[in-house]
């Protein structure tokens, strides 16, 4: 499901003149849920996300329709390529149903679970 606020993001990320290491994961990781993958892609909403100093966050309606943030620091992404980096954190992390992950969510003042680290 891609959203205007999902293409608005892409936009303002490739606008930027020298995107950090962590901005660039974040753009592939973006495009990536709107291109596509081998998982539930076409069942993500992205509601908003952004870099602040060394972590990721997203905020997402989930595989399974429950609305949930994703916090992901760089000793957490698996890989030193920042746009495999972001296609692995699309296809493995976002674009899957929550499962287990869902019992340990924790929620904010607006009601969206957070998990990750």
């Amino acid at each position: 499901m891609y959203s205007a606020r999902h293409h608005s993001l892409i936009r303002e990320l490739r606008a930027l003149p020298a995107p950090s290491w962590l901005e660039t994961v974040l753009l592939s990781c973006l495009e990536r849920l709107r291109d596509g993958g081998p998982t539930e892609w076409e069942q993500v909403r992205v509601d908003d996300a952004w870099v602040d100093g060394d972590t990721i966050s997203i905020v997402y309606l989930s595989p399974g329709g429950q609305q949930a943030g994703l916090i992901r620091g760089r000793s957490f992404l698996s890989v030193d390529d920042p746009v495999e980096a972001g296609r692995d954190m699309a296809d493995y992390d976002v674009a899957e149903p929550l499962g287990s992950v869902a019992a340990d969510l924790v929620y904010d003042a607006q009601g969206v679970g957070w998990w990750g680290g």
